[in-house]
């Protein structure tokens, strides 16, 4: 007998919804402010009113059961029994869609089946109480049903809904059964592999939190999900999450599960790809009027389901899009769907850890097990940073005022109302003689603003589809349901600034230390893996990452031979800011013994394009025949691939490409073998002072950490750690890396080096280094 669970809402929603994606009609208010609003309703209910009613059945179909349980929002217990279901949102009611309502019926009709059932209730009304909340209108609608109705109309929903179920528990059964005899999917483990299979499989089975550094090579994807994939099969979890942020590393995560498949996994995985890129427009527009794959998608997409489910296991971009394309669906959409019946979901960091995109339907109110892999999570500091803050400007707003009939007389009110509070502050600013300022209490007068033309902008979007200003009031609303959004986490670990232009204002609420926020989210997981092959030092990766102090720490050693790569530091170099244009001939010559010691392909990091232009032009005029190439301050996807197709591998002249430091060619990138022989990094990475490091340089002083490590030389150091593992890529790799600046010599920064470049070697003037480049080469010469 198979057994299922399901909440009533969920049942109702997966099988009865009809119609489009409108996104113009969505309502947006949080959790807590409908249940707030649910409470007021009930508590004016009256004494015959029942809140909050558990209400359960359970029903068999076939050989099998499955429960249906959930909680009624009210029912009247009088002389005619009343379900009351209540929903809110901005939208008036007249402005509803015909589904959207026969939706909400539909959940106070199976509460009705399921009430009249244990109290042998012959017939029973449903009231829908529908809150509109910019107006605050309450509209009743009540419908009367017989119970031998209700009995026909649950029994029809659970046998279409039986079919999944039955689905679904096969599944699980034929991935269990694969898992728990699943080998490794190579004839043998690199070195550290195993040991970090092995440690995470530890992890995940005793439901703990693990922060590894595995230097690259050591295959950190398959060492990962390996585990996690024995441990599901073990039935010790029910779903994984791939978390990464680049596009190339989910490529890998990709190929590590098709090899696994290939060995017997049987596995179900969705590649989850940004809405601005899978869509099919050329300008993204979520509604049935605009879009054919919004339009009826609700109509459509149980069938597109069906299909995908039972033609296919692995469901990358490419997948996505032919099932889309065949069913006529929002390939978005259709992924966010589809995942529900996946046991690996790859994706965007975001998907887990950003407060206004996170994935609800899985971690609003988790009711299964997860298992978390995080990789290359040294970028989940600033990334998280900037989901948890937000930032408004006054520029927006004028310019939608502008933009705005005068007829719309109650929003053009309103946004007069949000610009005379940017006025207010400007006026502030001119009064105290400041351009730039910080607090830490929010802007409480601004956000009420805020939260009423929120309101207002929701029911104009829906009320005026065809308004010439519907473009720009969209992405203004949008803009400021993340500033109130970001505001309901707005504590002690904020500061609310505000910077004035000759040409514009902006406030943002700046978020410092979103380490607690981060452990939150990692807490709806069971267990968490964070790996990078830059995670040094591990305590501070653990500290700003939201680890929490039981989390565990695991460094694997460097999976290649040691003699492989040769570390050189110039202390004769200084990258300061002073001192960068008296260091630009030592630099330029530093390149150029790297490049003549061997003919090959090199690359140089740069900490600003400035810097990076200044050596380049004294470099091509003293070195006129080297080929270069350079990184433009803008490319996209094909000038990046035209970069990268440059780095040929056994070149018969040597290329340098010039970079700048923590940019798209600083990590993420993978030039095995000969297309990539050396790479120099000039400076110790060290972000540019500016008002938001500054803040978190005193913020962690103020609580008794070093701030200007957290601020500067951490987040430095990595990037250094990132581009110098762009040259050693596999086994056999060897290359040469060169830190010019004399700062890489002391101890401050030495004790940062990872155990393989302890045998770094320090060169006091330009002979040495030519020295030290010729004898590697001739070395590694000698012993092909």
């Amino acid at each position: 007998m198979q057994r299922g669970k399901i909440s009533v809402r969920k049942l109702v929603e997966f099988i009865l919804r009809k119609g489009s994606i409108d996104t113009r009609k969505v309502s947006n208010h949080t959790a807590q402010e409908g249940a707030r609003i649910h409470r007021k309703l009930q508590k004016a209910a009256g004494e015959n009113y029942q809140k909050e009613v558990f209400l359960k059945t359970e029903v068999d179909i076939e050989a099998d059961q499955l429960i249906v349980e959930g909680r009624a929002d009210g029912i009247f217990e009088a002389d005619h029994w009343t379900i009351d279901e209540i929903k809110t949102s901005e939208i008036h009611y007249e402005d509803l869609e015909a589904g959207q309502i026969e939706l909400f019926f539909y959940q106070g009709m199976v509460y009705a089946y399921i009430y009249s059932l244990q109290n042998e209730l012959q017939q029973i009304d449903v009231q829908l109480t529908y809150y509109q909340t910019t107006e605050e209108k309450i509209t009743r609608t009540i419908r009367t049903y017989d119970f031998e109705f209700l009995k026909s109309f649950f029994e029809e929903l659970t046998q279409e809904y039986h079919k999944w179920l039955l689905f679904q528990e096969e599944w699980r059964r034929v991935r269990t059964t694969t898992l728990q005899t699943l080998a490794f999917p190579y004839e043998e483990y690199r070195k550290g592999q195993r040991e970090l299979a092995v440690a995470a499989y530890k992890t995940l089975r005793n439901q703990q939190r693990l922060f590894v550094e595995a230097p690259t090579g050591t295959g950190k994807t398959i060492s990962t999900l390996f585990p996690a994939l024995k441990a599901l099969g073990e039935e010790r979890a029910d779903r994984i999450f791939y978390l990464t942020a680049k596009t190339i590393t989910r490529q890998v995560a990709e190929d590590a599960l098709k090899a696994l498949a290939d060995v017997g996994a049987e596995t179900k995985s969705v590649t989850l790809t940004a809405k601005d890129k899978i869509c099919f427009l050329d300008e993204r527009k979520c509604n049935p009027d605009d879009c054919i794959y919004a339009n009826g998608y609700y109509d459509r997409i149980n069938e597109g389901l069906w299909d995908l489910l039972h033609h296919e296991n692995q469901f990358t971009r490419e997948i996505i899009e032919k099932y889309a394309k065949k069913h006529q669906l929002c390939p978005f959409e259709l992924s966010l769907d589809v995942s529900l019946f996946c046991d690996i979901v790859v994706g965007d960091y975001n998907y887990l850890f950003d407060p206004t995109v996170y994935l609800r339907r899985f971690f609003e109110e988790p009711a299964e097990k997860y298992y978390f892999l995080v990789d290359e999570a040294h970028n989940l500091v600033n990334r998280s940073r900037e989901m948890y803050s937000a930032t408004l400007t006054r520029s927006a707003f004028t310019g939608l005022i502008d933009s705005l009939s005068k007829e719309h007389r109650k929003i053009h009110r309103s946004l007069k109302k949000v610009d005379k509070e940017f006025l207010a502050i400007k006026q502030i600013a001119k009064e105290d003689n400041w351009t730039y300022h910080h607090q830490a209490p929010a802007a409480e007068e601004l956000l009420n603003q805020l939260f009423k033309f929120s309101e207002l902008a929701k029911e104009w979007l829906a009320a005026h589809p065809e308004d010439a200003a519907q473009e720009k009031m969209l992405a203004v609303y949008f803009d400021c349901l993340h500033f109130l959004k970001i505001s309901e986490y707005y504590d002690d670990h904020y500061e609310t600034t505000v910077e004035i232009t000759p040409y514009d204002m902006s406030v943002r609420q700046f978020c410092i230390e979103p380490a607690p926020f981060l452990e939150k989210m990692l807490d709806k997981g069971a267990s968490s893996l964070l790996f990078s092959a830059s995670f040094s030092p591990l305590s501070y990766y653990q500290e700003v990452l939201g680890g929490g102090e039981e989390a565990l720490r695991y460094r694997l050693a460097s999976p290649f031979p040691v003699e492989n790569q040769k570390i050189l530091v110039t202390s004769y170099i200084q990258t300061t800011y002073k001192k960068r244009m008296e260091s630009l001939p030592a630099i330029v010559e530093a390149i150029a013994a790297m490049v003549t010691s061997k003919t090959g392909n090199y690359l140089v990091f740069f900490p600003s394009y400035k810097y990076l232009d200044d050596v380049y032009d004294l470099f091509k005029e003293l070195f006129p025949t080297i080929q270069t190439v350079i990184q433009d301050t803008k490319m996209n996807e094909e000038e990046r691939e035209q970069f990268l197709a440059k780095f040929q591998a056994n070149p018969t002249k040597s290329l340098v490409g010039f970079c700048v430091l923590g940019g798209i060619f600083s990590e993420g990138i993978d030039l095995k073998g000969t297309r990539l022989i050396g790479s120099a990094i000039v400076g110790v990475g060290l972000p540019q002072i500016n008002n938001e490091q500054e803040l978190i340089r005193e913020y962690f002083d103020e609580h008794d950490r070093n701030g200007f490590e957290y601020a500067y030389q951490l987040p430095g150091m990595n990037k250094v750690l990132q581009a110098a593992g762009r040259v050693i890529r596999d086994l056999n790799d060897c290359g040469v890396v060169l830190l010019l600046d004399q700062r890489f010599t002391t101890g401050r920064y030495r004790q940062l080096f990872p155990p393989h470049w302890q045998a770094a070697q320090i060169c006091r003037r330009p002979q040495e280094l030519v020295h030290e480049l010729t004898k590697f080469w001739q070395l590694k010469q000698d012993q092909m």
